[in-house]
């Protein structure tokens, strides 16, 4: 089991989710732009002391459930911060990068880190950020498929031209080129499709998955995501120990289930209001017109609340003693997890509180797994 550390960058001023005033906020955490970065620099050179294998963090635009919104800019200062871990974007949101840009910011990244980088590539969820950018989400898919096309050809052979749908150029050499050879490891994110499944078996890439790892939310189902990515890879001739799923999970660890549960509920309160206000847009017009690339959407357990019953509400966290989150975490490790992604800030946690549960975790989780 590798361990990554995973920071979204939330900041729970504005509160823009209880504009309605129709919910009380459970969180009233007020922290700056600033801090809320050197807290991000500070843990993920906390967590290479530690020991942890990766370092992720988010990329999002215009709400507060995460100030990412140049990723790319913050992981090259992460970079240039550590020496050992890997980094990563949890994850790139390909379509709204021009390609070429987008082949040429990575393989920079790969450099500063010295062939340190893992892509994490998506294509996104949240229709308001698409509104904005003025970008058709339905169009997400393709866009996605199209840019990453791009990328990894851009990465791998010295010149090419392109004519797709999107993107049309002449001749180009894309310099520079990446350390790692062909090209660095590449994650999709996938939460609900079975049709992002084959796109990523088709590239042979690895599987990211966020929130909870289970589409629909048990996981005996038959939909179970990760047992059909599993299944189609080793069809098509993958080893089994090539096969590479990464799971996110809220994660906080403290001596005690109370102490534990007693800081994170407000937060999770807030962020899972937070999740309801940025994904329902999308969700509504799935329902009402049915848009193209998003059909299994209305499954997700933040909009569905009987998919959280039906998963257990610890389903999407491993939060509590050392022990219980050893526990969830060996849950997925026997459903094929090989990446466990701890997601630390969520509703605005500050260094002080994340160092102590990344502490815990590498002194009283992670010895269990190695």
């Amino acid at each position: 089991m590798q361990f990554g550390a995973f920071f979204v960058g939330q900041r729970p001023l504005l509160h823009e989710q209880y504009a309605d005033e129709s919910k009380i906020n459970p969180n009233p955490v007020s922290r700056t732009d600033v801090e809320v970065y050197e807290d991000i620099l500070r843990g993920a050179e906390l967590a290479e002391e530690l020991g942890f294998d990766s370092v992720w963090i988010a990329e999002h635009a215009f709400s507060e459930h995460s100030i990412i919104s140049s990723p790319h800019s913050l992981l090259a200062a992460i970079s240039a911060r550590t020496r050992r871990v890997k980094v990563g974007v949890a994850c790139t949101i390909v379509p709204w990068h021009a390609p070429l840009r987008l082949a040429q910011d990575l393989a920079t990244l790969d450099i500063i880190s010295r062939g340190r980088l893992i892509v994490g590539a998506g294509r996104g969820y949240q229709k308001r950020e698409f509104d904005i950018y003025g970008l058709d989400i339905a169009e997400a898919r393709d866009r996605f498929i199209e840019g990453m096309d791009i990328a990894v050809r851009s990465w791998t052979e010295d010149t090419f031209s392109y004519d797709g749908d999107y993107f049309s150029f002449p001749e180009v050499r894309v310099i520079p080129k990446p350390v790692q050879q062909p090209h660095p490891p590449i994650f999709m994110a996938v939460t609900h499709s079975p049709e992002s499944v084959e796109i990523a078996v088709r590239n042979r890439w690895g599987l990211f998955t966020v929130g909870s790892s289970f589409f629909p939310a048990s996981p005996d189902a038959d939909q179970n995501l990760i047992n059909l990515y599993r299944r189609r890879m080793l069809e098509e001739g993958a080893a089994p120990d090539d096969i590479e799923v990464a799971a996110v999970r809220n994660v906080y660890v403290a001596p005690t289930d109370e102490e534990a549960t007693e800081l994170l509920v407000p937060r999770l309160q807030w962020a899972g209001d937070m999740g309801d206000f940025l994904r329902r847009p999308l969700s509504d017009v799935v329902r009402d017109s049915g848009v193209r690339g998003y059909e299994h959407y209305v499954q997700d357990p933040f909009i569905e609340p009987d998919l959280v019953a039906e998963r257990g509400k610890e389903g999407m966290a491993a939060i509590g003693s050392p022990e219980k989150v050893t526990a969830a975490i060996k849950e997925l490790e026997q459903n094929h997890v090989t990446h466990f992604i701890s997601y630390l800030d969520a509703g605005g946690l500050s260094y002080d509180q994340v160092s102590s549960s990344l502490q815990l975790f590498a002194e009283k989780v992670m010895p269990n797994f190695r």
